[in-house]
């Protein structure tokens, strides 16, 4: 979301920050940074806030919140771009539980337009992303030392359970030189902005009177396409309320950005199926196949299960007439590589995995671990049988019992976001026992 500067009122500022003394030596050393564009094409965000928190002045713990947005970048009318996708929201946690895998709090949709001019409009805004407008392109090349000044959006949810207040904030940037980021060659940049909240934001925190407060942030580059690489943000920050109370929130935000290759799902998908083990062939393209909320797949291929016994004890005799599946499916989905697991066989009405499934969990776990460099969602689904709040309940538990096992076989618990949908996405009709089989599975998607 780079904005170029378009504000008359700042030319000032600009012309005179270019008069600040640089040392000619180090910026003939350094290549100037060009003005910069981010690219199209899918672009993945994780958002990760590491804060001290103070409730009227008395500290109450650490806490740690993250998302993960998923967004593809496209043209739109007039030179605009628009970019489309969904975020991923976790649930807050203590920091000393962040190593744990994490429930999924709600995904949201994410839709805005940035104008030709480096205006952002918002078409869904449910607070994400939490850092609009940064960073902002210098409007010509700049030289080591060279400042210039942009305006921004930095997005704030000081009570978790409250909206996220919008505050409009203006920055200063400042050209830092050249690095490495990643085994990538980079471009550096500072900046420092206060964070001043006055009322105004509609769809913000109602009870929110102000803030005061700063952040610094430094600023990766990628030299080479002008995409961001990484911000990270150092924030001390209060935020006063109705009625006299405040919030204070001291320590950093870090922003992953990373983009995703056309051919990053194939290779995905190669790893994870017969060929990514040793076998023969890359798994091809299929027949259409269709999972939860009329989202279209593609089918990729089964994946055998290394040696699964038959069931010892299957749930009910019904379930015993059900031929047993591979160790899974391969499709693709909205936010990537779907593993789909048919008809797992736990304890009924229950989250306990019958002993004959170590077959099946020790081929996923091997299949997930030969994919370093992605996290997981595991979601769990469940038959239309019963009250809608048990079936949200046990397809939750069961979600987060497969990645329980999934750990115990050395995938690390971190890498898991977990939780449960109930019987809100059927992928067959609830009328057969076979067809229930099908919708009761859990789906284990490599996020892009």
């Amino acid at each position: 979301m780079h904005r170029p500067v378009a504000r008359a009122q700042l030319r000032a500022l600009i012309l005179a920050s270019a008069l600040l003394s640089r040392s000619p030596a180090l910026a003939c050393a350094q290549s100037p940074l060009e003005p910069f564009s981010s690219p199209l094409g899918r672009v993945a965000v994780t958002e990760r806030s590491d804060f001290s928190r103070y409730d009227d002045g008395r500290y109450v713990g650490h806490v740690y919140r993250e998302a993960r947005l998923g967004l593809e970048a496209s043209p739109s009318i007039g030179g605009a771009v628009e970019y489309r996708g969904e975020a991923l929201v976790l649930e807050e946690t203590l920091r000393d539980n962040r190593a744990a895998a994490r429930r999924l709090d709600a995904a949201v949709p994410v839709e805005f337009v940035v104008e030709p001019g480096g205006g952002v409009r918002f078409r869904v805004d449910e607070g994400y992303p939490i850092l609009r407008g940064l960073p902002d392109a210098p409007p010509r090349a700049a030289l080591l030392g060279d400042r210039w000044v942009g305006e921004g959006v930095v997005v704030v949810r000081p009570r978790p359970a409250y909206p996220a207040t919008r505050v409009d904030v203006l920055v200063e940037y400042e050209y830092a030189g050249e690095t490495r980021y990643a085994d990538r060659r980079a471009f550096s940049i500072r900046a420092r902005y206060a964070v001043r909240y006055k009322g105004g934001d509609r769809l913000g925190d109602p009870d929110m009177t102000g803030s005061a407060g700063s952040r610094t942030a430094d600023i990766l580059i990628d030299a080479e396409d002008g995409s961001t690489l990484f911000v990270r943000e150092s924030v001390d920050e209060t935020f006063s309320y109705r009625g006299g109370s405040t919030v204070r929130l001291k320590g950093f935000i870090l922003h992953f950005h990373r983009g995703g290759a056309p051919y990053d799902r194939a290779r995905i998908a190669s790893l994870l199926g017969p060929s990514g083990a040793g076998g023969s062939g890359a798994p091809g393209a299929g027949p259409d196949s269709s999972l939860g909320s009329g989202r279209a797949e593609a089918r990729i291929a089964e994946v055998p299960a290394a040696e699964v016994p038959a069931a010892e004890a299957p749930a009910t005799e019904a379930q015993a007439a059900v031929p047993t599946p591979g160790a899974f499916e391969l499709v693709t989905g909205e936010r990537g590589v779907v593993l789909l697991l048919y008809d797992l066989r736990f304890v009924a009405d229950g989250d306990e995995l019958l002993a004959s499934e170590a077959g099946r969990l020790d081929a996923i776990a091997a299949a997930l671990g030969r994919i370093p460099d992605r996290g997981f969602l595991v979601e769990g689904h469940s038959a239309d049988l019963g009250r809608p709040a048990g079936q949200y309940e046990l397809s939750e538990r069961r979600a987060k019992r497969i990645v329980d096992e999934l750990t115990a076989r050395g995938i690390p618990a971190a890498r898991f976001v977990y939780r449960g949908r109930g019987a809100d996405e059927p992928i067959a009709p609830n009328d057969t026992e076979a067809n229930r089989a099908r919708n009761r599975r859990v789906e284990i998607t490599v996020l892009d």
